[in-house]
Parts: C-alpha cells; structure tokens; sequence
C-alpha cells in the first residue's frame, strides 16, 4: 500500500515538475516501479522478440501521455498503464495477423493446388470444394474475402478472428454466414 501511494506521489510531482531532469529523474523512478510488473503482463501473453519490443512501445506509450493521466488513485494509474499494455498488444497481434494472412493470388493457389494433385490423390470431391472455394473467395466482397480467407484456409475459430477483430463470437459467426451466402448467390 505505502509503495502504491509512493507511486502516485512521483505521478502527481512528475506532472508539476516542468523542468526535463527533474521530469527525466521522476519518470526513472516511476519505470523502476511499473516495469516489473507490465513486463511479466507483456510476457505472460507474448513470446521472443515481438515480447520485447511491445513492452518497449507500452513503456514510451506511457513515458509519453504520462502528463495526461487524470486519475486520483494509484489503481486508476495500474489500470490506465495496464490498458496501454492491453492496446500495444492488440496492435502486435493485428499486425502479426495481417502479416499471416497476406492474400496469396488464385493463380499461386492453382499453381499449389496442381503440385499438390501430383504428389497426393486428390479425389474428384476435393478438386470440387476446392473449385467452389476459389470461387467464393474470388467473387467476395474485399470485407468477406478476409474473413472467409481466415476462417476457411488459416482455419481460424469464430472466436479467434472475434478476438482479433474485436467483436464477439456470434457477431463473427453471423458476418461468415452472411458472407457465405452471399458469395453463393453470386457463383449460383
């Protein structure tokens, strides 16, 4: 509790302090305090350097809007601390996603596809879903093209694109399902 109201003490005087080493020493000893803690939360949800790096942006984050914090309480201050680490994470994992699931062109996919024809059977069936999936994928609007890419050849769970787009599962589900039927309709 005493290093709590500590920490809010040097938030408040790093705020009324205008002079860059008085500011400079304050913010070191505030960073003292949170790193620790954003660290372990930072590891605890990624791994490697994409660790290190995102605890690097939390802590410039929060050195930079650390004279906009308006709370009164050393909570207020983890919390707000905690959702600039929780924001720099989504970031890392959008990006992470986005480099994941760069469209690859239909003529790589047929190209991959006829390799694959040659070196495994591929039954009559398969080379149908695989025609009605091109298909869909082509004739998709650019919003159902991605969803329709990761749910159907990342495999990605309803739930797992909710999270990284940030809306719930049933939202996810209806937007797939409409998606589907609309690019049906198109090919039919």
């Amino acid at each position: 509790m005493c290093e709590m109201n500590h920490l809010l003490k040097l938030v408040d005087a790093f705020q009324q302090t205008t002079g860059p080493v008085g500011r400079l020493r304050l913010a070191e000893n505030i960073f003292s305090i949170i790193e620790p803690d954003l660290r372990y939360f930072v590891f605890s949800h990624i791994r490697g350097n994409a660790a290190d790096d995102v605890l690097q942006e939390v802590l410039k984050a929060i050195a930079v809007n650390l004279g906009k914090f308006t709370g009164h309480s050393a909570t207020q201050f983890w919390a707000w601390c905690y959702r600039i680490a929780r924001n720099k994470l989504n970031n890392q994992f959008r990006k992470q996603s986005y480099d994941r699931s760069q469209p690859m062109p239909p003529e790589e996919i047929w190209q991959l596809a006829d390799a694959t024809i040659h070196s495994a059977s591929f039954t009559a069936g398969d080379r149908h879903d695989l025609d009605f999936a091109m298909r869909l994928l082509a004739t998709s609007r650019p919003d159902c093209h991605d969803l329709l890419w990761k749910h159907f050849v990342f495999g990605l769970t309803y739930g797992e694109i909710a999270m990284e787009l940030k809306l719930n599962y049933d939202q996810v589900r209806m937007k797939i399902s409409r998606c589907l039927e609309t690019a049906k309709n198109l090919i039919a």
